[in-house]
């Protein structure tokens, strides 16, 4: 439940502690002397087994200021012991650090919440540290905290501050959800309107909230509360399934999507229609006569029937990609007409959407619009090779080019290499393979070639995931997966791009016609 701590500016040497007294709270020293009044860390009992009289004692003089920086430096000495790179290996010594750590947090959280000169702001601050600490404890099995967290964080429920409330609320649906474990009455109402008060809420996106939910919406399921599962699975999608973070609307497509049954749902049909697309004819017609020679053919009738049941529901983002990604399958085998109809789709449903789905929806349609735009284009690029040296397309007019993209990163990019090679090897004279690299700025390109024997150049277009586009040439190609081929005639001119990892004897053939 630890977050960065937020007053990370009020502290700083000068004001950490008064002058002249000398620090027992840095990086761990078992030989360090300060106030007498301070007990050393390595003089700590486990943190269940102290009695008042026991526990370590703060200055008293220190300022709220102090305070919080120090509740700040015991976050992150907490993430450091917890990510293992806080100095310690032995398992019993770091649980025995984080106890500390824990105490010195609820010790000065309490401090700060009882400062005279405290601010709302600061106080709120010892609130959460309290908080976060009162949850350690009852982690560790410390019933009495675990009792009293529960008490403190109803009191802070519907409290002004967002962030309190808000981990107060995480709190709760926590014990709710233990509440139904134990067979609690009314435990899954609890655990619905606590979601709902928890999402009422406009706050920034919050994965660990998101994780939270899940967990809630997974163990109704286990106690088969449907009906309040569904509840927060159609929550969770409302709230964090549309959001501008594609990874965290990925996460929370498959976060709600787990644990229900898929095997009836229109998204099911319409991916079982898919797997069909390659087992029938590839022929671009709607009609009855392709119906009747082909009983798996995949009308584009039948087609956008299954979307619109599929639309019927709110979508998510794992529709969008789906969607997406089906476009492209059936560009990749021929069905221009299935592929033509889904971009339809994905321009009236999703493109002017102002979130990760319209993201999904434009990026597909603009990568077909230049894929639609390269062919018969004369492509030479202003590009050095793998190695640093000069490449020039115009060294090898009067040649089929076979142009393979692909990345170090992603072995399986180059499967196609066998096909080309057995081409090139069938047409010694007529065909050349001219690599087109891909990876990020700084990748070890030449020692995978060196360590692979690719026996090809490669032209090197360094690719940069920061940038609004992450690779100028894969962008111009219209290439949003790396199993991808440029066919290139003698003239210099792209005339058939292929991403379905196929035989292209038969495109390279038509070229010698």
């Amino acid at each position: 439940m630890d977050r960065p701590d937020q007053n990370a500016a009020e502290f700083s040497p000068e004001n950490q502690f008064p002058a002249g007294q000398k620090s027992n709270w840095g990086p761990r020293d078992g030989n360090r002397s300060g106030d007498a009044n301070v007990v050393h860390p390595t003089q700590q009992p486990p943190v269940t087994s102290l009695r008042k009289a026991d526990r370590p004692q703060l200055p008293a003089n220190w300022k709220p200021s102090q305070l919080a920086g120090f509740l700040g430096e015991l976050d992150r000495e907490m993430r450091a012991l917890i990510n293992g790179q806080g100095g310690i290996t032995d398992l019993q010594e770091i649980k025995e650090e984080v106890g500390r750590v824990v105490l010195l947090k609820r010790i000065a959280s309490e401090r700060l919440i009882q400062h005279v000169d405290a601010t709302e702001a600061q106080r709120g601050v010892g609130q959460r540290g309290f908080l976060q600490a009162l949850s350690h404890l009852a982690s560790m099995g410390d019933l009495k905290a675990a009792e009293e967290l529960q008490t403190f964080a109803e009191g802070l429920r519907n409290d002004p501050n967002p962030e309190l409330r808000s981990d107060s609320q995480l709190v709760l649906i926590g014990f709710a959800i233990e509440s139904l474990r134990h067979g609690k009455e009314k435990a899954a109402a609890r655990v619905l309107q606590l979601v709902n008060e928890l999402l009422s809420d406009e706050k920034p996106v919050d994965v660990a909230t998101l994780m939270v939910l899940g967990q809630a919406k997974d163990t109704l399921l286990q106690y088969e509360q449907n009906t309040e599962a569904a509840e927060v699975r159609d929550l969770i999608l409302q709230r964090f399934g549309s959001v501008g973070d594609a990874d965290v609307a990925r996460m929370a497509a498959m976060i709600a999507a787990s644990g229900f049954s898929q095997s009836n749902s229109a998204l099911e049909r319409l991916d079982q229609m898919r797997q069909r697309l390659t087992a029938g004819p590839g022929v671009a017609a709607d009609t009855a006569e392709a119906s009747d020679a082909a009983p798996d053919f995949v009308s584009v009738s039948a087609w956008r029937e299954a979307i619109e049941l599929v639309l019927a529901e709110p979508a998510d983002f794992l529709t969008a990609e789906f969607l997406a990604g089906v476009s492209l399958e059936a560009e990749a085998f021929g069905r221009d007409d299935i592929a033509s109809a889904t971009y339809e789709i994905l321009q009236d449903e999703f493109a002017k959407r102002e979130d990760s789905l319209g993201q999904v929806a434009r990026t597909a349609l603009r990568a077909r619009a230049n894929r639609e735009k390269v062919l018969g284009q004369t492509f030479d690029p202003d590009l050095l090779s793998v190695s640093g040296q000069p490449l020039e397309m115009a060294d090898y007019r009067g040649k089929v080019v076979l142009m393979p993209f692909w990345s170090s990163a992603f072995p399986d990019s180059l499967v196609v290499l066998p096909n080309l090679l057995d081409i090139q090897d069938r047409y010694p004279d007529q065909v050349e393979i001219i690599g087109m690299n891909v990876d990020v700025t700084g990748a070890s390109v030449v020692g995978f070639v060196q360590r692979e024997g690719l026996p090809f150049p490669s032209f090197r277009s360094e690719s940069d995931p920061s940038a609004d586009i992450v690779n100028e040439v894969a962008y111009r190609f219209g290439a949003v997966t790396l199993l991808f081929v440029a066919v290139i005639n003698q003239g210099g001119q792209v005339v058939h791009l292929d991403f379905s990892g196929g035989d292209l004897t038969s495109e390279v053939e038509k070229l010698f016609r």
